[in-house]
């Protein structure tokens, strides 16, 4: 958590920065979902976001968020992207998918990761929060119910969360596969998305052809093993 705290404190915000620590064992909740879904209720600021104890929000992060807000005059939603790193902070791979595709909407759920996502607060309270009987897939669902709703989010192509993959994490360690997989075709079959193989494959072909798919590779090249704080060169292309 230190590492995540610092993270925070060295983007320069100051007291406009408001950090909620939601913890389970001062105050007993019923998941992740739940605690978020607590933390975010608490919150008495105009944006909100999260960030997990053993992840860390990239250097100069909010500065781009808040000038994104600050230029879109209609944006309450934006996603970035996301640099995969161990127990270090060294990058391990990386993930390039804040795009939005209109003519998926229908079938194909949006896949931003959770914490390279910010967003108003009214959002949040207008169409709900988290689903407290999810424990993997949370952040997909609520963006999925959102897109629904005819919500969009603006894409950055910066990246903004470093998202820690070891043992101990959720998504590596916690829990079953079945488990896990069971929860994503709870999904599917709530949202209608029989189809989603199909639509992934169609979104990795406008990957492709808009470059997305290219800049992902390069930037894989250029990172991967290298510290998450490193940002000497332009990634926004």
């Amino acid at each position: 958590m230190d590492e995540a705290l610092e993270s925070l404190s060295s983007q320069g915000m100051g007291d406009d920065l408001e950090v909620i620590i939601q913890d389970g064992d001062v105050e007993p909740d019923l998941g992740q979902s739940d605690a978020l879904n607590k933390g975010f209720a608490k919150a008495r600021g105009k944006w909100l976001f999260w960030l997990n104890a053993d992840d860390v929000l990239l250097p100069g992060a909010l500065e781009k968020v808040v000038r994104c807000f600050e230029t879109r005059a209609h944006g309450n939603w934006i996603a970035g992207n996301t640099k995969y790193i161990d127990g270090n902070g060294i990058v391990t791979d990386v993930r390039r998918d804040a795009r939005w595709y209109p003519w998926l909407k229908r079938y194909y759920t949006t896949w931003t990761g959770g914490p390279s996502a910010f967003f108003h607060y009214d959002l949040w309270r207008r169409l709900g929060g988290f689903d407290v009987g999810l424990r993997f897939m949370m952040d997909i669902d609520l963006w999925t119910r959102w897109a629904r709703a005819g919500e969009r989010f603006i894409g950055l192509h910066d990246y903004l969360w470093g998202f820690r993959i070891h043992a101990g994490s959720r998504t590596m360690g916690m829990g079953p596969k079945k488990e896990y997989w069971k929860e994503r075709l709870h999904l599917w079959k709530k949202h209608g998305l029989s189809l989603q193989w199909f639509w992934r494959g169609l979104t990795r072909g406008s990957q492709i052809l808009d470059g997305s798919y290219i800049c992902r590779h390069r930037d894989r090249v250029r990172l991967r093993g290298k510290s998450f704080a490193i940002d000497s060169y332009d990634e926004t292309r």
